[in-house]
């Protein structure tokens, strides 16, 4: 089983995705749930139980279940006496008890909330008493999506571009590269102003995010601001398939100063990587900015190959504690593909999380790269998929992760050597600050001149 580092469903960060693992058998001995009764909320409890990284009060999740039923019902307006169970109830006894509970929240539903909702309410809470960004609920689409993007399969259908809120505006982060978006000219810190005719102010970013999706073969009309232009842009859309690739772009600048942007750690995400790099340094590179904002992770063992390319044998990479308290070291172990001599920068920000968080610790511990940008998500635990019986997930924390130095990254994040902030009114003027600030500290560390900082993000 190759767990995986990447950020958690239902942790909140000001980078969303508009795209919007390891999948392991259930438990054995569990008779198949339905979501309409308890018993997929007490199948999702029993691998927390066996798989948790930590030992777990099943009373307390229960009673953290019974409290996301009492707000379920709450935010559609019921109420039920559902009492919490007392502190010490044997196992057994408090799953017969949380059984009663539910029904009496079906009865009390009566068909307005459904028992599907009731059960992924349940499970939703429980999981957040343990608060643990890497230990959470998927839905079905959610499962199947997750599944799709870590196997660079098209995982959902919609427009193909990465989301930036800022103060209430809603900015075109990154394009997916050959997505529909991409032919149809959206560039980066393209500002969305209308999406059909629905205007973006107000709306929160869930809300911006499932307008813009939709099946393939259907459009969206985007109405977009462009930094230089006067007028506004009206895009029409057709929506497609859309595949995420690990790497979005590698491309050498003036002065050899070279650009990967590195999106997440899915299958083949290290050879790729090494594979750009070679091409790189083939095409003049002698110097790099690596960008691993908005990197949400992925696959421990691609964080494994991808630190290999620019750390020295025997270099420790992050270190993992399991249940038992026995904690490995995972050290560089191959010839790194980078020069020593080659410069590194590292562009990081509050959407780098897991794998991306121990990469960039990584080469900072040991001096290898100087960090960019903004305070990382602090997001770093190996967790395991699990697959429940409806089609939906379990994501459980099998493993504490650590800096090569020991240093625990989780609800702390990394800090950059440099802090640079992404202000709205640089994105207003089409001002990359972050990436142009990395190109300029990359030129001065090969003693070159200033000028010729890229003026704009993907321009």
């Amino acid at each position: 089983m190759r767990p995986f580092a990447t950020r958690g469903a239902r942790l909140h960060l000001p980078v969303a995705i508009l795209l919007l693992s390891l999948i392991v058998a259930p438990l054995s001995a569990v008779p198949p749930a339905h979501a309409a009764d308890a018993g997929l909320a007490l199948e999702a409890l029993g691998l927390l139980r066996e798989r948790y990284v930590d030992p777990v009060d099943s009373v307390v999740l229960l009673n953290g279940a019974i409290g996301g039923l009492r707000s379920a019902l709450s935010a559609a307006g019921l109420q039920a006496s559902l009492a919490a169970i007392p502190p010490g109830t044997p196992n057994g006894q408090a799953d017969a008890a949380f059984r009663i509970r539910f029904d009496a929240a079906v009865a009390a539903a009566g068909g307005r909330v459904s028992g599907a909702s009731l059960a992924y309410a349940a499970i939703r809470a429980m999981t957040a008493v343990l608060r643990d960004s890497h230990t959470g609920f998927l839905t079905p689409e959610q499962n199947r999506e997750r599944q799709a993007r870590q196997r660079q399969q098209a995982a959902f259908s919609g427009v193909g571009i990465v989301l930036m809120p800022r103060e209430g505006r809603f900015y075109v982060r990154d394009v997916i590269p050959g997505s529909p978006a991409e032919a149809a000219g959206v560039q980066p810190l393209d500002r969305i102003l209308r999406i059909d005719a629905i205007p973006t102010t107000g709306l929160q970013v869930e809300q911006v995010a499932g307008t813009i999706r939709g099946p393939a073969g259907t459009s969206v009309t985007l109405t977009l601001d462009r930094p230089g232009r006067a007028d506004a842009i009206t895009l029409n859309i057709t929506r497609a398939p859309i595949q995420v690739p690990a790497i979005f772009q590698a491309r050498v600048l003036d002065g050899g100063i070279g650009h990967l942007q590195l999106y997440q750690f899915v299958t083949r995400t290290g050879q790729e990587f090494r594979q750009a790099l070679e091409r790189m340094l083939a095409g003049g590179m002698r110097a790099l900015v690596l960008d691993l904002r908005s990197n949400s992770g992925g696959y421990l063992h691609e964080l494994t190959a991808a630190a290999n390319a620019l750390l020295l044998p025997g270099q420790p990479i992050y270190q993992e504690t399991s249940r038992g308290g026995s904690t490995r070291t995972v050290r560089a172990s191959a010839a790194p593909i980078l020069p020593s001599h080659v410069p590194v920068v590292v562009l990081i920000d509050e959407g780098s999380a897991s794998s991306a968080e121990l990469l960039a610790a990584a080469l900072q511990e040991h001096g290898r790269a100087t960090l960019m940008g903004a305070k990382t998500s602090g997001a770093v635990e190996a967790a395991v998929l699990h697959d429940l019986s409806d089609g939906s997930a379990l994501s459980v924390t099998v493993l504490r992760l650590s800096t090569g130095m020991g240093r625990r990254l989780e609800g702390v994040g990394v800090s950059p050597d440099i802090p640079v902030a992404l202000a709205v009114f640089d994105l207003d003027q089409g001002r990359d600050t972050q990436l142009q600030r990395g190109v300029l500290v990359a030129r001065q560390r090969l003693g070159l001149a200033r000028k010729a900082a890229p003026a704009a993000a993907g321009r």
